[in-house]
């Protein structure tokens, strides 16, 4: 008996560590301007990055959505600081992909 209660609470202690985690950063929390919904469709969506004025910070924008779960593509245009993620509406949702671009765009410097 003693043995299965201090199971319980070993996985309840790790459980409870899982989810204590920091929250993921957002552009909010650094002070900076979120993407901006410019348009949208069942499976893309167009955002407004004003981080897009480099090259390197676009590189690395580009490179973390592509890596966002159900981004399928990701279009750039730089001029207009436009960005366009085309997903898989049946893997992800558009709030989701919106609120990882958001925790991309937070972790460019």
């Amino acid at each position: 008996m003693t043995v299965r209660s201090g199971l319980y609470l070993l996985l309840g202690l790790a459980l409870f560590a899982a989810t204590d985690a920091p929250p993921a950063p957002t552009t909010a929390a650094r002070e900076l301007p979120a993407p901006i919904l410019v348009a949208a469709a069942d499976d893309e969506v167009t955002v407004n990055v004003l981080e897009l004025f480099c090259r390197s910070c676009t590189e690395k924008i580009l490179s973390g959505c592509r890596d966002i779960y159900g981004v399928t593509a990701v279009d750039v245009d730089r001029k207009d600081k436009l960005m366009t993620l085309h997903f898989v509406s049946s893997v992800t949702t558009r709030d989701r992909v919106l609120a990882a671009v958001d925790r991309v765009v937070a972790t460019i410097p």
